[in-house]
């Protein structure tokens, strides 16, 4: 008896949750009066709805979200969306652009590099949020071949690049704080990745590999240190050993790395400005 009862219930859950639908799907009442895009800055909205392939007036509840999503996502602009229904008659589109996590200097310009290793261009808006630029990467091997042009939003298939964005990978997850005193990576030679701190122009060489041990390390160096202005240099490339150098009067700090003058005053001060050392 308990299971014809338990039948009949799903049976009448089923035609009930039929009814339901069938009425919201047809009912005037939830057609699609508006569309909120969010998320986006650089990708106009006309742009994401015409990409979206859709308009006002249908019922939001015989549209594919599923399909408008896959359709957004083909912007290579784009690393995620998200579309979903808002009562009674609207939908909403969620874009996440892709974002610079470091700036590359190059000879064609200064680009942004994003953690999933691609080139982004940039515009004025990026220049709002300071970021290390990478350095050193004029003439890099990809692949033990002569570097090819740069895709914006495509994978970037440079060692060197790479070597970068795992540094940036550890210092999130060491310490994030670096990034904000951290001015310049440069790659000029390969088995020794360098980094420059603002605003006095302490040089870092950190050699290959290791990273999160060694940047403890550094940061171990820096808290004990105190004065950060007295500190010219720390080399960490060797096992159980750790060079510090000390400032003295006369030190030429490193040429600038910005000659094209393209990045903020903040930044440029740790690529050879006077206020390096």
């Amino acid at each position: 008896m308990k299971r014809k009862i338990a039948f009949l219930a799903s049976i009448l859950l089923v035609l009930t949750s039929s009814g339901i639908y069938i009425f919201v799907s047809h009912s005037p009442r939830f057609n699609l009066t508006q569309i909120d895009i969010q998320g986006n800055h650089k990708i106009g909205e006309l742009e994401i709805l015409e990409k979206a392939q859709i308009k006002l007036g249908p019922n939001i509840f015989r549209m594919d979200l599923g399909r408008i999503q896959q359709l957004i996502r083909e912007d290579k602009r784009i690393k995620d969306v998200w579309v979903k229904r808002e009562l009674p008659n609207r939908i909403l589109i969620e874009v996440e652009e892709k974002k610079p996590a470091l700036w590359v200097n190059l000879p064609e310009g200064l680009y942004g590099l994003s953690q999933d290793q691609e080139i982004i261009p940039l515009e004025k808006e990026d220049f709002e949020h300071d970021l290390p630029v990478v350095t050193g990467l004029a003439s890099p091997p990809v692949s033990g071949k002569q570097n090819q042009n740069q895709r914006p939003y495509e994978w970037w298939p440079n060692r060197n690049a790479k070597s970068a964005l795992d540094l940036y990978k550890t210092l999130l997850e060491v310490d994030s704080s670096f990034l904000e005193i951290m001015s310049e990576i440069n790659l000029s030679d390969e088995n020794n990745l360098i980094f420059y701190l603002i605003p006095y122009g302490t040089q870092v060489s950190m050699g290959k590999g290791s990273f999160k041990k060694k940047l403890k390390r550094v940061k171990a160096i820096l808290d004990y240190e105190g004065k950060r202005e007295d500190i010219a240099s720390i080399d960490i490339r060797f096992k159980d050993q750790v060079v510090v150098k000390k400032s003295s009067p006369g030190f030429s700090p490193s040429s600038s790395a910005d000659p094209q003058g393209q990045l903020p005053p903040t930044r440029r001060k740790g690529l050879g400005g006077k206020e390096n050392l």
